[in-house]
């Protein structure tokens, strides 16, 4: 096992735009995603501080999508199913429901760390390690831990050849549908 630390230097063009609003749009699609009971964290469940992604395209980058790659996109990564259920229904906003991903603040924006200056959320990782915490829990230091807490989890998970998982909604709800 080894501890893996990345400096990476993300270049991006934040183009000049109006001062950010709610859109009814977007309004309608978080309340669209409670309705269907996906008002949860996609990564650990988790129902507090629960923050809307734009997964596709930024909402900032809105004026530059290619709305019919970032349908195809939605497509293919379709954590709720909106894809499949809308395919035959052009995407023109960024605010469309295909394009939302519900998650905490931790696994949003991310949460600074005691060393390394690390984060959980999708803006401070790279997309696998991301995705990481939800398909292999316990190698991305969570909030309130450190990178040693998280590298003793993993040896004792490689020791034992089982790994803890905390049973999430998340969790149970896949568990319970793939029978």
């Amino acid at each position: 096992m080894h501890l893996e630390a990345r400096v990476i230097h993300d270049i991006a063009i934040d183009p000049d735009h109006a001062k950010r609003t709610e859109s009814e749009e977007f309004r309608r699609s978080k309340e669209r995603l409670r309705a269907d009971g996906h008002y949860r964290c996609f990564i650990c469940g988790s129902t507090e501080n629960l923050q809307v992604h734009h997964l596709g395209v930024e909402w900032m980058f809105a004026p530059m999508a290619d709305f019919v790659k970032m349908k195809e996109f939605l497509e293919a990564f379709d954590p709720y199913g909106y894809g499949r259920l809308l395919r035959n229904t052009p995407i023109t906003s960024v605010d469309d429901i295909r394009n939302c991903l519900v998650l905490c603040q931790a696994h949003h924006t991310g949460v600074d760390h005691q060393d390394q200056n690390s984060g959980t959320g999708i803006h401070d990782l790279t997309f696998p390690s991301w995705i990481a915490q939800l398909t292999a829990p316990g190698v991305i230091p969570q909030p309130g831990q450190t990178a040693t807490d998280a590298e003793k989890v993993v040896e004792q998970d490689e020791r034992t050849g089982s790994v803890q998982v905390e049973e999430s909604p998340q969790n149970v709800a896949k568990s319970t549908t793939s029978d």
